[in-house]
């Protein structure tokens, strides 16, 4: 039988067993359990049991919070916590098998020894979100472990609002006690920022950029791994076993595959399972840097090597000294500077612009292209000596359009991704068959944009066929004596469509100039940075992105 387990400041005191169809919580004397808070109003919650589900609904009218979201109603799971003023409930599927006359006036309810058995039993997981990317830590019961930037700590976060040593979280009994020790910019539980607090599953901590979600571990293992990459397909599973194989030696590894099917992903992955995972990693986009400034940014410079050289200026192979350095999009390199590149790759040694001795770095190289590399060799458009220098170990990146059966898990992990905090967004059975019968010639990217656009575009809590739309129906442009004529969507608001009225017009230029950014950034009248933005923010062009 379930029941429900009340807390007040943190101590445990009634459990009521569910024992009927209907119960209301409140502080009205005609509810099932009184609630003695201010806060709670005379009705606020009503749960409904049918014998196998509880089902929640929200009597207050102001939403009630449960698992740390505002909800109406829905589905209670195993473990949710309901929050009701300074008091808290928490749902269990299986109770002590006591049972519990309601509280009232007058009445006493007898406490339950608490069933910590049941309690420890589910296991745990942590799942550290940063922007675009996120990993997992098993949580085992009686174990703890802090989180921070220094490479002591059982989690290294790279962030900078992140202290060397942030917070230690334990384990115990089915709750996590989390303490703050003594960081500069805090932890915060929604806006509220916590000290020592203890907290039940399905929690979501913040500690300066990154979010921290205790949860149920994972029974589908085709979420994300450890190290970022989703998918169950067999190529998928190879790429991540070899990546296993090759990650803690210092062999060279090259990353083929078509554009936006994730490469600095797999650069990063890399990174994460080798022995320098505590160093430094740091991309270069050999296409978006310009052919003056890549050897400086490469190699660094000194003071007046050259016009604005007004200091000394450290390249990458210096920042990724100990680390990894991943050269994206390396065939677009200069021929002058693959000479340069290849005895940095040989001897470990550079040398900045301007300066008269070389630097002797420790770096490993991660190269990726969407390019031929063999046939641009033999064609006597890249090096022959630093593609085989390069290419040591080529791993080569299945398009999407050949992993279908990750296609689902992939735009789950977008939809958790963009879905605004707090809310719980789904994609409906015919919303996800629209997405499997498009064949994807943008790849992983394509479908990160697809997904993003679809949580702006929905009109409720579900992403349905209309509300998916891709690239190709959205470049619907004519020319005519009138000039442009954008297709815009149904249902949009003023704002959604000077967004995509925007970009657009962006992609249609960039087609017309053969993606020649300056001369299209010069025709519409912008800032070089500005369209570079927007070409990142998109996920299109040569801008650098993660995925490229």
């Amino acid at each position: 039988m379930p029941e429900l387990v009340f807390f007040r400041r943190g101590e445990e005191v009634l459990r009521f067993a569910i024992d009927r169809q209907r119960v209301v919580l409140g502080r009205g004397e005609r509810s099932d359990v009184v609630i003695p808070d201010p806060d709670v109003s005379r009705q606020h919650v009503a749960l409904i049991y049918n014998g196998k589900t509880c089902q929640f609904e929200d009597l207050s009218g102001n939403g009630t919070l449960v698992a740390g979201k505002s909800m109406k109603q829905g589905e209670l799971q195993d473990g949710a916590d309901i929050a009701l003023g300074r008091w808290r409930a928490m749902y269990r599927e299986r109770g002590t098998g006591e049972t519990a006359g309601p509280t009232g006036v007058g009445l006493s309810t007898d406490i339950s020894p608490v069933n910590t058995e049941a309690r420890d039993s589910q296991p745990a997981q942590l799942r550290v979100k940063q922007g675009d990317t996120e990993f997992l830590h098993d949580l085992t019961d009686n174990t703890s472990f802090t989180l921070g930037k220094d490479p002591s700590n059982t989690i290294v976060v790279q962030d900078r609002f992140i202290s060397s040593r942030h917070l230690k979280l334990t384990r115990n009994q089915g709750f996590f006690h989390v303490v703050d020790l003594n960081s500069t910019n805090g932890s915060f539980l929604g806006n509220v920022r916590i000290f020592d607090v203890e907290v039940p599953l399905n929690t979501v901590l913040r500690v300066g950029e990154t979010e921290l979600i205790l949860e149920p571990a994972s029974k589908n293992k085709q979420g994300a791994s450890s190290h970022g990459i989703i998918g169950n397909d067999p190529a998928v599973r190879s790429l991540v076993e070899l990546i296993e194989r090759v990650a803690p030696s210092t062999i060279s590894v090259t990353i083929l595959g078509e554009s936006g099917t994730g490469k600095e992903l797999v650069a990063k992955a890399l990174h994460t399972c080798s022995e320098r995972a505590d160093k430094a990693f740091i991309p270069v986009n050999c296409a978006a840097i310009s052919k003056e400034l890549i050897e400086s940014e490469l190699f660094g410079h000194e003071k007046g090597a050259f016009t604005g050289a007004q200091g000394t200026r450290r390249g990458a192979f210096e920042e990724a000294h100990g680390g990894t350095l991943f050269l994206d999009e390396i065939g677009e390199l200069p021929m002058n500077l693959q000479a340069k590149l290849l005895r940095a790759l040989e001897s470990g040694e550079i040398k900045r612009v301007g300066a008269s001795r070389p630097t002797h770095v420790d770096v490993r190289v991660v190269a990726a292209t969407n390019r031929d590399l063999l046939s641009l060799a033999r064609e006597g458009r890249f090096r022959e000596d630093l593609y085989y220098r390069l290419c040591v170990m080529p791993v080569l990146l299945p398009p999407l359009r050949n992993r279908a059966g990750d296609l689902a898990a992939l735009a789950d992990h977008f939809v958790r991704m963009y879905s605004p905090r707090g809310q719980t967004v789904k994609l409906t059975p015919g919303g996800l068959e629209k997405l499997q019968k498009h064949p994807w010639p943008g790849n992983i990217r394509e479908l990160r944009n697809v997904v993003h656009r679809a949580l702006l575009l929905r009109k409720g809590p579900q992403i349905d066929i209309g509300d998916i739309s891709f690239d190709q129906e959205l470049s619907r442009i004519t020319a005519g004596a009138a000039g442009l004529v954008l297709t815009m969507p149904e249902g949009l608001t003023l704002e959604q469509m000077l967004q995509l009225a925007e970009r657009q017009i962006i992609e249609l230029t960039l087609r017309r100039y053969g993606h020649n950014r300056e001369r299209v950034a010069k025709e519409l009248g912008l800032a070089r940075s500005t369209l570079f933005k927007r070409l990142k923010e998109w996920g299109i062009g040569k801008a650098e992105e993660d995925l490229e």
